[in-house]
């Protein structure tokens, strides 16, 4: 399905319940800095309330505690557009000509702010879509309570852009100007079965080199043959190109926090990409009651190339 500006609005058919959820995540990232920052709103319309959540760290952590900056709210109401979200906590998402171009703005009350314009590189790169992703149809959703195999009226795109502006984290201003990836969903979701163990994978080394891959995890099994590829793409020289789910992946861990990531994908041309990364930057994210997730943005490297991008490592609570 090619997502084009209607699919950033409201998706919700007239017999959604409350678990019928729509979202959308921007990672905001300043790699020389060593800062990155989450975006992230979920709306229930059919409840009519929205939960946002900003995020800012600047060191690498296993607890909120550390985070430069933490605004959450879950009881806040939902937009009558998904397309023009306006908080109260500060924060605004407008999408000003989707699904290429986004303009986010934040300001909180101690001082920090988040003024950039998103603009993607490539059209949203569409999960279910067999076109889009060799996998798609035949694998195991990434939202826990979405079987493999039925008909599901759901959508999750991905799509790498980049974001310019400026960021005031404790009263220093930074320029913003960084590529990673963003993605929109909607369906029913019930927070509890929330949290699939996997990696959200995000690597980053130019506009001409970009990776994204979403790998279900097995904490249960010991490397290599922990890791499966679900849905991914490498954007190469403005081309787009489905990741197979031949993969080679290694992940090593110190409690929550992944210290280091090895993996070899290939895309459909039959073309084999060698990634590494270690963290920089890094803390829990609670996405859901129990999904018990660690964001870091990692230094990645490719060849001769370094590079950065986001990880997410989420574990179900029921299995921890």
């Amino acid at each position: 399905m090619a997502f084009d500006a209607q699919h950033f609005e409201y998706q919700n058919p007239p017999e959604a319940d409350y678990l019928w959820v729509e979202t959308i995540l921007f990672p905001i990232v300043v790699p020389e800095a060593d800062l990155y920052a989450l975006i992230y709103t979920n709306v229930r319309p059919g409840l009519g309330v929205m939960w946002n959540q900003v995020m800012v760290c600047g060191s690498l952590t296993d607890t909120r505690a550390e985070l430069l900056h933490y605004n959450e709210n879950p009881h806040l109401p939902a937009p009558v557009r998904f397309s023009r979200i306006d908080s109260p906590i500060g924060l605004s998402i407008d999408a000003v000509d989707a699904p290429r171009k986004f303009r986010i703005d934040y300001v909180a009350d101690d001082g920090t702010e988040i003024h950039v314009d998103w603009t993607n590189l490539m059209d949203p790169f569409d999960i279910h879509d067999p076109t889009h992703s060799p996998q798609a149809g035949s694998v195991l959703d990434i939202h826990a309570d979405l079987e493999s195999g039925k008909k599901q009226v759901v959508g999750h795109a991905d799509a790498t852009g980049r974001a310019t502006g400026t960021m005031i984290v404790r009263g220093r201003e930074y320029i913003v100007d960084s590529i990673e990836r963003m993605d929109r969903s909607w369906g029913p979701r019930d927070p509890m079965k929330a949290g699939k163990p996997n990696h959200i994978v995000s690597a980053t080394f130019g506009e001409d080199l970009a990776f994204h891959m979403i790998c279900p995890w097995n904490p249960g099994v010991a490397n290599p043959n922990a890791f499966q590829l679900s849905h991914g793409y490498v954007m190469e020289d403005s081309e787009v190109y489905g990741l197979t789910d031949e993969l080679e992946m290694t992940s090593n861990h110190l409690g929550m926090v992944c210290t280091g990531i090895d993996m070899t994908v290939t895309d459909i041309r039959g073309k084999k990409f060698r990634l590494r990364a270690t963290p920089h930057v890094g803390a829990p994210w609670i996405a859901a009651p129990t999904a018990m997730v660690h964001n870091a943005l990692m230094r990645w490297t490719c060849a001769d190339r370094d590079g950065y991008g986001v990880v997410m490592s989420t574990r179900h609570l029921s299995e921890l």
